[in-house]
């Protein structure tokens, strides 16, 4: 497995962003006048380690912690890298890496799932941060992507970092632990901060505006209420993918039908015969 960090690139005064392989996870740094702030901490403790000194070396300041937007391991596992230093996350994240996916991501990244590190510190809502003299906000607006999503958000640059909330390397991931029904509420939370001139940064790919934000809100929104108009109809799984129509490519949308019809079963909504109308 490659493990890498690109070059950081400005993305506005002071904040600096770069992907990290293997998964082309963003990688934040908010400069303050005397210190910096890393959003997502890479892949594993020795990526961590790296982005850390990246990020001195960038700024010229010390490093004083970390935010990790979700659980998933390009997010979580480069804590460890981090030693010494506050790390904050939302107060989901530390459950996941005690579970069966978490040890099965740790071994297909060939990372002992030993070294890895939890954040020393956990919140609920909201957190505003000090980085080096320049306030951040972190806030949870609700389950999408994970249960735990998390925005950082930098108000006098107008910068937010959505984690995988949004995407613009291709569709948004639709993985087992996703809560398919709330995801679009979550980034209208992201969404009401949002001016012409905001800078979103998505979990992977290029930095998006107000227009790609409000689009893949309503792609997310029109597959889930596409699904749920299906079963309404009494339309079955197997049938679904021809039945319906999509906001994403066909690979996507059949990975997601499963996952979608079983949370849809879990709120009592399963397919039914319809009565001939004569």
């Amino acid at each position: 497995m490659q493990f890498s960090v690109d070059t950081f690139v400005p993305v506005a005064d002071g904040v600096f962003v770069a992907a990290a392989q293997p998964a082309g996870v963003n990688i934040g740094v908010v400069a303050g006048p005397s210190g910096c702030l890393v959003v997502d901490t890479g892949s594993s403790p020795a990526q961590g380690a790296e982005i850390r000194l990246r990020a001195e070396e960038l700024t010229g300041v010390p490093v004083v912690g970390a935010v990790v937007t979700h659980w998933h391991y390009d997010h979580l596992y480069g804590v460890a890298g981090f030693a010494g230093l506050p790390t904050w996350a939302h107060e989901t994240v530390p459950a996941w890496l005690d579970r069966p996916e978490a040890r099965q991501a740790s071994a297909a990244l060939g990372v002992e799932h030993g070294s890895l590190a939890l954040p020393s510190d956990t919140f609920s809502l909201a957190r505003v941060l000090d980085a080096g003299g320049r306030r951040v906000e972190v806030v949870h607006f609700g389950r999408g992507h994970t249960d735990g999503d998390v925005a950082v958000i930098v108000p006098d640059a107008d910068v937010i970092f959505a984690g995988d909330l949004l995407e613009s390397s291709g569709p948004p991931s639709f993985g087992e632990d996703c809560h398919l029904k709330e995801w679009p509420s979550a980034v209208d939370g992201i969404l009401g901060l949002v001016t012409e001139h905001t800078v979103i940064v998505p979990g992977h790919g290029r930095p998006m505006d107000r227009l790609a934000g409000f689009t893949q809100r309503a792609e997310i929104s029109g597959l889930y209420g596409q699904v749920e108009y299906l079963v309404g109809r009494g339309v079955k799984l197997t049938e679904a993918y021809e039945a319906g129509e999509w906001p994403f490519d066909e690979a996507t949308v059949r990975a997601v039908l499963p996952l979608a019809y079983a949370q849809l079963a879990a709120e009592g909504k399963v397919p039914r015969p319809q009565l001939p109308l004569a």
